[in-house]
């Protein structure tokens, strides 16, 4: 196995003596490439005269956002045997491509991050849940958020939940908790109009007022709730309302004397 990137990720046993040390976050994970190069032979350069070229099978590997820790060497036969996809997919001429969740997947309502993803070379969700620091730092803002979420989708795929499902529930969660907090900031505010109609309300001390007001003068006029004429006596309006007042007394008619009639 290849030393080319520091750091194991895990010990593969074979037999009781012996065994294979994975480096790095893992082949899995890693971006693989086979291509053809032209190469120079010098030795049919000499031959012939002129520059002669041989077309030779060379690798790239690097970790997914990782840009500038990229090995580029010409193929060994313990490359195709590490990556026997990426081998078998250059043989039929195909995209080389890590198997696992396409990274669309991961945000199927928003495109663009995917899109951000895979021109950093993360193809797959299993590729971002496994992006290093320096990875998430090269790849910059929002990354992080993006591995914790494939990390996420990842440990709810293998208890058999869609994580697309389960984040359609948190959002419909969210959204439901943001119309309550609507309902209540409207319900505060007329609550609050209704206090300040309240201040302007008409009680029964003001109508015993006004009623004494009337009774007083004798006339009706403009009453404004909590506040008095300034002609008002309480004194003499306490006692209009209590006693009969002198246009009752006039109303009363006196019984006439009856006239007896002498007879001769």
């Amino acid at each position: 196995m290849s030393d080319d990137f520091q750091g194991h990720s895990g010990i593969q046993r074979m037999g009781e003596w012996g065994g294979v040390v994975k480096y790095g976050p893992g082949d899995s994970s890693m971006i693989v490439m086979f291509y053809l190069k032209p190469v120079l032979n010098p030795a049919k350069s000499d031959a012939s005269g002129s520059p002669q070229y041989d077309d030779l099978v060379y690798v790239r590997i690097h970790p997914p956002g990782e840009r500038l820790n990229i090995v580029d060497r010409r193929a060994t036969d313990q490359d195709k045997k590490r990556f026997p996809i990426q081998w078998a997919q250059f043989k039929e001429n195909a995209p080389q491509e890590s198997s696992g969740t396409p990274i669309d997947m991961l945000y199927p309502s928003k495109p663009s991050i995917g899109a951000s993803l895979k021109a950093s070379g993360v193809h797959t969700v299993e590729q971002c849940a496994e992006l290093s620091a320096h990875a998430i730092e090269t790849i910059g803002m929002g990354c992080q958020t993006w591995v914790n979420e494939a990390q996420r989708y990842l440990q709810v795929a293998n208890k058999g939940v869609k994580a697309s499902e389960l984040r359609k529930m948190s959002e419909e969660k969210d959204m439901e908790i943001r119309s309550l907090n609507h309902k209540i900031t409207l319900l505060e505010q007329e609550l609050n109009y209704l206090r300040e109609q309240s201040s302007n309300a008409v009680t029964m001390q003001d109508v015993q007022k006004l009623l004494a007001n009337q009774g007083g003068n004798g006339r009706r006029g403009v009453f404004v709730p909590g506040k008095l004429s300034d002609t008002f006596d309480a004194q003499a309006a306490q006692i209009n309302a209590t006693h009969v007042t002198r246009d009752l007394a006039k109303a009363k008619v006196s019984p006439k004397r009856s006239r007896v009639r002498v007879s001769n």
